[in-house]
């Protein structure tokens, strides 16, 4: 969760720089306003691909550990299980 969010800031202040960058050509008559609207429209689409990848990826990784945590806990109620069956034999056994 800590690495998704410093991913997103990182991811954020990449794309700031990147329209100031866009805005500064503007302004020095590098790009027309035109182009510097269209350059600016594909970095913002291409962070939100990105910002989509990095939330599907940290709910991949959630739903990993949880299924990794139920697994663990399943893996414990069987045990338990077997342990009390095998105490319950043990005493139909003997008596």
């Amino acid at each position: 969760h800590d690495d998704t969010a410093l991913e997103l800031q990182k991811l954020q202040f990449e794309v700031m720089q990147q329209l100031e960058v866009i805005a500064d050509d503007i302004k020095a008559g590098r790009l027309g306003a035109d182009e510097g609207s269209a350059k600016a429209k594909a970095v913002i689409a291409a962070s939100e691909q990105q910002r989509v990848a990095m939330f599907n990826a940290a709910i991949s990784a959630n739903q990993r550990q949880r299924r990794r945590a139920w697994l663990f806990a399943l893996m414990v109620v069987v045990a338990v299980a077997a342990v009390l069956a095998g105490l319950l034999l043990a005493r139909i056994a003997a008596a």
